[in-house]
């Protein structure tokens, strides 16, 4: 009853902040609506878990039945759709987005391909302010016909909305693609009896990012998720017991078998590398027959994948050159890649302050004790979620682009995410009691492991805060070039504290990177063995105690490391190096770029009485002229280099340069100042500092 209270008086006040958003500008009070529309957005979430978890009885009694009950996809859906607005209004479409559109504009108005005509005609400007140009990688034929490199799989299916609604009647389609997508994913967890157990995972994938992102963007990834986790569908549906065949299980066995096979076709169709997830998950279906029937499923399955994947490689070398598309043969040498290199990028796709799944939604920390529950409760589950997500996983882990390119976090392990959250499930799942004269027989019964519980609500009333940032502000999910997440730049800007260098980053590794995330998963894998309340409230409450004392410990203990491009710096000119959007920019340094004639200010935090400095720097000389680096502490100079090469060159590299130890004085900040040489003209000369390391005594 409580509940049904709580329902009540969020999705009244949820829609009461709607309206306040929708009127601000009409009342003159248009700053607001970023909070109005917070604060809706998070009464509606706490509405929707509310309500969900109150239909577990009906999920009950929809035990064995074909599909879960329409609500839990028309709730999803009702819920994606109530954002595209704000989410049109606050952000224009960005990374590979506006040529999905631009495709599907074609497909719409043109009736073909070719963009050629639409870059010609600034046709992007019907869906974003800008006119755009090819990506590279683009196909280009003979006869002038442009052609973007992202297929038109997804293009197409949206084409019809877009032509009758543009760019909110694509996201239509995308809210579609995504609700059902979650649906599909509760029907997955019916193997499991506790319906609870079923809902919680169903709101950690479908209410939380990053899916919840993807659901207001134009991204393949959601479609790439319907069609997996349709196609485990159909493979649950055709290795399920049964007494016997009958006419009609044969005639529905053709019908599973031809969905099956087409989902499995299309996600290489959609996307290339997908064709990894598509044999594993054939590989699955294969597993799980008898012998009997394995012999004639693999013959359906190869008669039908094998001319599909030859299909797609064959438009590929007509369209591409190569039967890779834009890809090619070295990306398949992951062997070549180092154990350092791997373990980095693994982490960074899981831990990455800017990229990584926990780290957009610390709900997904429980997957390491989840793994240890389902090892315990269901190998077989954990046995086939590895069999599917981990190539891919280790296969994107080998890419210097590991982290999706200039996306939303988890780009890249989107389709295997629905996996994943399957694997929640033993986590949350009660013991199940055959008879009881309270329960009904088979149901679920008790409560969880009090670890389990209360550190599961921090992690999701943290991760609920976190989604409804990213829905307030959705250009928030595109983070930086130099691996910052936008909402640790805001802060840092905003107080001048340099709280990155405590949190993990793969593309700016530091010792945070590795310490971190060892805590945060040995904290999540004792939590499951606690069953002494107290003693579980109190580990529950670390990652909110880490959280309140960041801005202590990020004031107080003494800068090691100042990373230039910090927000906490204050700089007067310079420009980022490389750029905030660079192709494989994990090649280079993160630095900032300083020509002659600007200078940066950092508040440093000091250990120690005297400070030696060693800057990594390089040179950028445009000019036969000399460079000069002041270094101050406060007002008094401790140093200065300087730099002279031949006309033009950069050729010097990265350099490490160390100055003479010198005495800090409290609260003196770091000076660094490139100013003009003799004979300053245009192109200046300029230094690029990636670091400055503090040694104190």
């Amino acid at each position: 009853m409580a509940r049904r209270g709580i329902d009540a008086w969020a999705l009244g006040a949820a829609v009461v902040l709607a309206a306040v958003t929708l009127a601000a500008p009409l009342l003159g009070v248009a700053r607001w609506q970023p909070l109005a529309i917070g604060g809706a957005v998070a009464l509606a979430l706490l509405y929707i878990a509310c309500r969900v978890l109150a239909l577990a009885p009906l999920l009950d009694h929809s035990t064995g039945s074909t599909r879960p009950p329409l609500v839990f996809l028309l709730l999803p859906f009702a819920f994606y759709l109530a954002l595209i607005p704000w989410s049109i209004h606050e952000r224009a479409p960005d990374g590979d987005e506006p040529w999905f559109l631009l495709t599907t504009h074609s497909i719409a108005h043109d009736f073909d391909l070719d963009l050629a005509n639409n870059y010609v005609d600034q046709d992007s400007l019907a869906f974003m302010p800008r006119a755009i140009g090819p990506q590279p990688g683009d196909p280009e034929e003979p006869d002038g016909a442009v052609y973007a490199r992202h297929g038109a799989l997804l293009q197409t299916v949206m084409a019809p909305a877009y032509r009758v609604g543009g760019r909110p009647g694509a996201m239509v389609v995308i809210a579609a693609l995504a609700a059902l997508g979650a649906w599909l994913l509760l029907d997955l967890t019916a193997f499991s009896p506790d319906a609870r157990a079923r809902l919680i995972v169903y709101l950690a994938f479908g209410f939380t990012a990053p899916f919840l992102i993807y659901s207001q963007q134009i991204w393949a990834e959601v479609a790439a998720v319907l069609l997996a986790v349709a196609a485990l569908r159909w493979i649950n549906r055709l290795t399920g017991e049964r007494d016997g065949p009958t006419p009609e299980s044969r005639s529905n066995d053709r019908v599973a078998w031809l969905l099956l096979v087409l989902a499995l076709a299309l996600l290489p169709a959609l996307k290339f590398r997908l064709g990894l997830v598509s044999a594993a998950l054939a590989l699955v279906c294969l597993l799980r027959l008898g012998p009997g029937r394995r012999r004639q499923a693999a013959l359906w399955l190869a008669a039908t994948l094998v001319p599909a994947g030859v299909l797609v490689l064959l438009l590929n070398r007509a369209r591409f050159g190569t039967v890779l598309g834009m890809h090619s043969w070295s990306e398949l040498e992951f062997y070549r890649e180092s154990t350092v290199a791997m373990a980095l990028a693994l982490n960074g796709m899981f831990f990455d302050l800017a990229y990584g799944l926990v780290a957009c939604s610390p709900i997904w920390l429980l997957l390491f004790p989840a793994a240890v529950a389902a090892w315990q409760r269901n190998r077989r589950l954990l046995f086939e979620v590895a069999l599917i997500a981990l190539p891919t996983l280790l296969l994107v882990a080998t890419r210097l682009e590991w982290y999706g390119g200039w996306s939303p976090p988890f780009r890249y392990g989107l389709v295997v995410l629905p996996f994943l959250a399957l694997l929640l499930t033993p986590l949350f799942e009660r013991r199940v009691e055959a008879v009881s004269t309270q329960s009904t027989p088979g149901t679920a019964v008790g409560g969880l492991p009090p670890g389990v519980s209360a550190l599961a609500l921090v992690l999701a009333l943290l991760s609920g805060a976190l989604a409804v940032i990213f829905v307030v502000e959705p250009g928030w999910t595109y983070n930086l070039a130099d691996g910052r997440h936008h909402l640790v730049h805001y802060l840092e800007a905003r107080t001048g504290i340099d709280f990155a260098r405590f949190l993990p980053s793969a593309t700016r590794p530091r010792s945070a990177t590795w310490l971190l995330p060892i805590a945060a998963v040995g904290l999540a894998l004792v939590a499951p063995r606690l069953r002494y309340r107290p003693l579980a409230v109190a580990l529950a409450g670390i990652p909110v105690l880490a959280l309140a004392a960041l801005p202590v410990l990020a004031g107080s203990l003494p800068t090691r490391r100042l990373e230039v491009e910090s927000a906490a710096v204050d700089r007067t000119g310079g420009n980022l190096d490389p750029e905030r959007w660079t192709m494989e920019r994990t090649r280079n340094p993160e630095a900032w770029v300083f020509p002659e004639g600007t200078r940066a200010e950092a508040p440093v935090i000091p250990g120690g009485s005297q400070a030696a400095l060693t800057l990594t720097a390089r040179p950028v000389l445009n000019r036969p002229a000399p460079l000069t680096l002041i270094a101050r502490a406060g007002s008094r100079e401790i140093g200065r280099l300087t730099f002279a090469g031949a006309d033009g060159s950069d050729q010097a590299g990265w350099q490490t340069h160390i100055l003479p130890t010198t005495a800090w004085p409290p609260g003196a900040p770091l000076v660094l100042e490139v100013p003009f040489g003799p004979g300053a003209a245009l192109p200046l000369n300029g230094l690029k500092i990636d670091r400055v390391d503090f040694r104190w005594r």
